[in-house]
């Protein structure tokens, strides 16, 4: 593993080098993009991006670690904003917040999912992984109980995250907010059956 340095100077070439890797990524893809081009767009030499990173599949992995955080911390505003609405309210409130982060973001990250391969669902699993440790926090919230959450949270965030994947990265020829009201009322009608 690379050291990061400390330096003023060096932390504005490595967000160069991210930003323009980003860029690329989006662009041409990340089987498309070689760590020479990430350079040359970054206006730095070749040298100094091996000095902060030691090879493309690093600059990837730091992509997808901000893009999970960036996702995490838009869900977690959003669940805090929700956490006294109604069932309903709230899981219009958290899917809206995903889908716009992930439409924001759309071309990196089918660029990043486009890497992966068929068997390697790592990048989603992990986005689920921290999406259910929110959802779980909100549930028991919202119901008061702990009884049957891990089921309702990992259904939730998987039905959740599959349709903000969709509407965000592939719209489709409906109205997002629609798509998205409604999965959120089918959630919505079900959690509250849990509530008792």
């Amino acid at each position: 593993m690379r050291t990061k340095p400390l330096q003023h100077r060096a932390h504005e070439s490595r967000e160069q080098i991210l930003t323009a890797a980003a860029q690329l990524f989006a662009e041409q893809g990340v089987a498309g993009t070689s760590t020479n081009k990430i350079a040359a767009r970054a206006h730095l030499s070749i040298g100094s991006l091996y000095r902060y990173f030691a090879d493309k599949q690093q600059i990837v992995d730091e992509l997808r670690q901000r893009l999970m955080a960036d996702l995490e911390e838009s869900f977690t505003a959003a669940v805090v904003s929700a956490i006294a609405l109604p069932p309903e309210e709230g899981v219009v409130v958290g899917l809206r917040e995903v889908t716009r982060t992930l439409a924001d973001r759309r071309e990196l990250v089918l660029a990043l999912i486009g890497q992966i391969s068929v068997g390697d669902s790592a990048f989603v699993t992990s986005m689920e992984r921290r999406l259910i440790l929110l959802t779980r926090a909100y549930l028991l919230h919202v119901l008061g109980h702990d009884e049957g959450i891990d089921v309702r949270a990992y259904l939730m965030v998987t039905v959740g995250l599959a349709t903000s994947l969709r509407i965000g990265l592939q719209p489709p020829d409906l109205d997002p907010d629609e798509l998205v009201d409604e999965t959120a009322r089918m959630l919505g009608a079900w959690l509250a059956t849990a509530r008792g």
